[in-house]
């Protein structure tokens, strides 16, 4: 079974999804690629940090269950391996809302998760305590709403990431009873 995570950047869904492959028997979190750089402090695991070029190479070789382009990067989710689409296996996606929309299209038994800030005063404070610049935090507070909506037109379940310990528990359990 196909498990999406999304939401708008900066509302926790890196911390929640390591949290969730941990917790969760038969959980695998699929690792992104992606074209941007590294954030300072940001675990070199967190993506395959690849360049433009490779990137597209990918694309052209069908390498891609997703991919989209948001705010100037490139982010793609791997095909993934017949264990995931035909065994007890189940897979973790933590991609972007428009990601989110090409899985579901694909893969209509796939289940979204949209994951939540409290309020948009929160996300930014987030966003900026992770070291995202102004006009960063600015364009994704932007964009933060259609991100929301477009979800939620995905028939995806909500969660509000106010506390980690909470949000984790409360996703492990929606994943566990929907598993195969």
């Amino acid at each position: 079974m196909l498990f999406v995570l999304c939401g708008p950047g900066g509302v926790g869904k890196g911390t929640v999804s390591s949290r969730l492959v941990e917790r969760v028997e038969n959980l695998d979190l699929s690792r992104s690629w992606t074209t941007r750089d590294r954030r300072d402090g940001e675990s070199p695991d967190s993506y395959v940090f690849v360049s433009r070029e490779a990137f597209e190479e990918r694309v052209a070789d069908g390498g891609f269950l997703e991919y989209a382009e948001f705010l100037g990067n490139l982010y793609g989710t791997p095909v993934p391996g017949d264990q995931y689409l035909t065994s007890d296996r189940n897979l973790l996606l933590e991609i972007e809302v428009q990601g989110a929309a090409q899985v579901k299209e694909r893969f209509p038994e796939s289940s979204i998760i949209l994951l939540l800030p409290p309020s948009m005063s929160e996300l930014e404070r987030r966003l900026i305590g992770r070291g995202d610049s102004s006009e960063h935090v600015k364009r994704r507070l932007d964009v933060a709403d259609l991100e929301i909506r477009t979800a939620r037109s995905l028939g995806a379940t909500e969660f509000v990431n106010s506390s980690i310990d909470v949000t984790v528990t409360d996703i492990a359990r929606f994943i566990e009873s929907n598993s195969r």
